[in-house]
């Protein structure tokens, strides 16, 4: 039973080409610099991209939750039919969920609401090196265990190439290679993940896409400031291996009127007006009582 992924990286992204433009537009409008959107190119690129994939026939999206990713899944959901299934196991390095809010995710109508993630990150903060790592690994695990004998996209971003590394067994990260602009890497396994192999890579995205941009190249740890550390941070990931998926979730119990637990500063308040306006009602209740007995006594409290 023939198991492929299609690992894909996002399009153009709009800042790299216009970085004093997204600057203003994130303080004027309070925007997170680290979620840009496509540039028009990126656009192109995207619809370029879902064209060659469509012949793969997918059976499932996987995607990022950052918003250059899912503008880049897009054409393909809709030349597919198929819904998007947003995880956080496929957000950026040293993701931070805080920083990106998940209420316009309800304006995507492709996305699946229903869809169970892999990991959900509920802490604030970026995450470290190692942790990113880590959650590779768990996805190199779990994407293979629910989707056995199936066709499945993951839509990601340039560092997701670890995946590449974590599947086929790469011992330094950076021989996993590069990741081009809406490149796609095709791993195939025939023995449950067992062994995986690279049928074709996403170093290039040539010939599906037709125009690039040096703002947004072929990137790969091999680009690294600091590529000793990085691969010292591998190697101590490979052995601690993958994130605990049930510590990364939010417990289920984790919520306060039916609202779940959210990594925002938002949800925090909310929750803590729930807590305030509880004990309010809590002291109420209170009161009724005491008064209630003390009218039976003859007297008032």
């Amino acid at each position: 039973m023939t198991t492929r992924l299609l690992l894909v990286r996002h399009g153009d992204r709009y800042d790299y080409a216009n970085l004093e433009a997204w600057r203003t537009r994130c303080q004027r409008q309070g925007l997170e610099p680290s979620d840009p959107p496509l540039s028009a190119l990126g656009h192109q690129q995207a619809r370029e991209t879902a064209a060659a994939l469509e012949l793969y026939r997918p059976d499932v999206l996987l995607c990022s939750p950052y918003l250059r990713v899912l503008q880049t899944v897009q054409p393909l959901a809709h030349a597919c039919s198929q819904r998007i299934c947003v995880d956080d196991a496929l957000a950026e390095f040293r993701h931070d969920p805080a920083l990106i809010s998940i209420s316009r995710l309800a304006v995507f109508p492709e996305i699946d609401e229903s869809y169970d993630p892999m990991l959900r990150l509920t802490e604030a903060g970026p995450e470290s090196e190692e942790d990113y790592f880590r959650r590779l690994l768990l996805l190199a695990r779990e994407v293979t265990r629910r989707y056995t004998g199936q066709t499945v996209a993951l839509f990601s971003h340039a560092a997701s190439v670890a995946l590449v590394g974590a599947l086929t067994g790469c011992e330094l990260v950076c021989d996993a290679g590069t990741f081009a602009p809406c490149g796609i890497y095709s791993l195939v396994t025939d023995d449950a993940g067992a062994t995986w192999r690279v049928e074709s890579r996403g170093d290039t995205n040539q010939p599906h896409v037709t125009r690039n941009v040096p703002s947004t190249y072929a990137w790969g740890f091999c680009h690294s400031r600091s590529s000793k550390r990085i691969e010292a941070t591998w190697q101590s990931a490979l052995r601690l291996g993958p994130t605990d998926a049930h510590q990364a979730k939010a417990p289920e119990d984790a919520r306060w009127d039916g609202v779940p637990a959210l990594p925002t500063a938002r949800a925090s308040v909310r929750r803590a007006c729930a807590v305030v306006a509880t004990g309010a009602l809590a002291a109420v209740g209170l009161r009724f009582i005491l008064r209630a007995a003390a009218a039976g006594r003859g007297t008032r409290p």
